[in-house]
């Protein structure tokens, strides 16, 4: 039993969750009015019931007193008694109340006609004199409705007892009325909430149907597309509609980033592969001598190595945009870390004629393998920029905070400043032709750099100036704050 009514209670509920929103709204609003109408009916019917049955009391306790005094007024003689209750109730046809007086077990008198309505059974046993009469009680009889009572009024050898009824066959109709109409309204008024409470809904969800309209107009072809923010929307969805337009910025921020990146992949990766063909179907026009296909092959080799790289790099970013690269972290002393990268790029810097010194020290606490790839990019294209017989410097400082910064600069031609926000973008070359010459790298190195100190959880940031030449800088957090 217990389980059948769980299931149909989960079933219930599922069943309002299948609802639409203007359903669920009218349903609610429906059974909030209806409550509300049905308690304040109760309350009304219930007051209506209370006073009457009040007024009722008060009446027969009053008669009951007079009817006392009309007694002792005949010096305790039941035909005076008899005499005042025939008088007043005898002749009137819409009589006020009925009476009988009990002389032992024997009817002394009564109203004319009360034997037939209100036999003496039907009335409740009677009471003390000392008390002004016991409870009431309702009694129908034929078509009419009576609050009957019964008292003693006097004891000893000819005790004598009163039954007293009042008719409240009007009264009791009159609240009869009052709780058919009130079921008739119910009925009425509840097919009229469901419409009204259908047409509030329809209004009231009116701007969530707009928001729909508008962003069922945004395409992959028309991100440009914002949900309008005039005429004013209401206070509840004006949080939502910014929040989606936000988000729509962002999406056709990001969409641009991606045409844009793969229509720099698609260039990154035909140039190489061009090469490759070209130089085959050169190979290929006429028998040529084993030098000449070896150094084929050699050019062939050094643009698949330039591929692989490009490729590995690619996967690299992929996987620190997926959270896919596991941190080493261990306290490294900044120096060792330069003096790698130093070695691995003297060959190109003695090329050049470039200087490369370290200046400073600190100890950061980072992946040894990603540290040393962050700085060998950052000085590779120092050096790669660098005019010839001048001097790439990398200094290393802790702050007091225990944050530490790893600076790279040289003074070769600034950087024009239009270019400096897109340097981290990935294919992005502050030179136009992008050349795929000799020395060039596959333009995702400072991508790379800012993925690393991203997982670090620092930042880079570069200043180019006329004066001061361009300045690369590693940001790492205090060794504190990841503890």
């Amino acid at each position: 039993m217990a389980s059948a009514i769980c299931w149909t209670a989960m079933r219930s509920e599922a069943t309002i969750h299948t609802l639409s929103l203007g359903a669920r709204l009218t349903l609610f609003y429906c059974l909030a009015i209806l409550l509300a109408t049905v308690l304040f009916a109760g309350v009304v019917y219930w007051r209506l019931q209370a006073n009457f049955t009040a007024e009722h009391t008060r009446f027969l306790e009053a008669k009951i007193a007079e009817l006392k005094v009309d007694l002792n007024d005949g010096h305790g003689n039941p035909q005076a008694l008899l005499s005042e209750i025939v008088k007043e109730t005898a002749g009137t046809q819409l009589r006020q109340y009925e009476a009988r007086v009990l002389s032992g077990a024997r009817v002394g008198g009564e109203t004319p006609g009360m034997g037939a309505d209100l036999p003496v059974s039907v009335f409740p046993a009677s009471i003390s004199p000392r008390e002004v009469m016991n409870h009431t009680r309702p009694v129908s009889a034929r078509h009419h409705r009576y609050l009957i009572a019964s008292v003693m009024l006097a004891t000893g050898t000819k005790p004598l007892e009163l039954q007293i009824a009042l008719d409240v066959t009007r009264d009791a109709a009159l609240v009869a009325a009052f709780r058919g109409t009130m079921i008739l309204t119910f009925l009425i008024l509840a097919p009229v909430l469901v419409l009204v409470g259908l047409w509030i809904a329809t209004r009231g969800l009116a701007p969530l149907r707009r928001i729909a309209d508008a962003a069922g107009a945004v395409t992959p072809l028309r991100l440009s597309e914002r949900i309008p923010t005039i005429p004013p929307w209401p206070k509840e969805l004006a949080g939502l509609v910014t929040v989606f337009n936000a988000m729509l910025e962002r999406l056709d921020e990001a969409f641009g980033r991606l045409s844009r990146f793969s229509a720099d992949l698609a260039h990154e990766l035909r140039t190489p592969l061009g090469n490759l063909i070209g130089e085959i179907e050169v190979s290929l026009r006429r028998p040529r001598t084993a030098e000449e296909y070896r150094a084929t092959l050699e050019s062939n080799l050094e643009e698949c190595r330039r591929l692989s790289t490009l490729i590995e790099d690619l996967l690299f970013l992929a996987r620190t945009e997926h959270a896919e690269v596991t941190l080493h972290r261990e306290r490294i002393e900044v120096r060792d870390i330069c003096d790698q990268a130093i070695v691995r790029l003297t060959a190109a810097a003695r090329a050049r004629d470039v200087d490369v010194h370290i200046e400073g020290d600190a100890d950061v606490k980072a992946d040894p393998v990603l540290l040393s790839q962050a700085v060998a990019n950052l000085l590779s294209n120092a050096v790669c920029h660098a005019p010839e017989g001048t001097a790439v410097c990398i200094r290393a400082r802790k702050a007091d905070d225990g944050t530490v910064a790893i600076t790279v600069h040289n003074g070769g031609v600034p950087i024009a400043p239009e270019h400096v926000p897109h340097l981290f973008d990935r294919f992005y070359r502050a030179d136009p032709a992008r050349s795929h010459g000799v020395g060039q790298g596959t333009g995702l190195g400072l991508s790379i750099v800012q993925s690393i100190m991203a997982l670090h959880g620092g930042s880079v940031a570069i200043e180019s100036t006329e004066d001061a030449g361009t300045t690369a800088t590693l940001f790492f957090p205090s060794m504190k704050s990841l503890t």
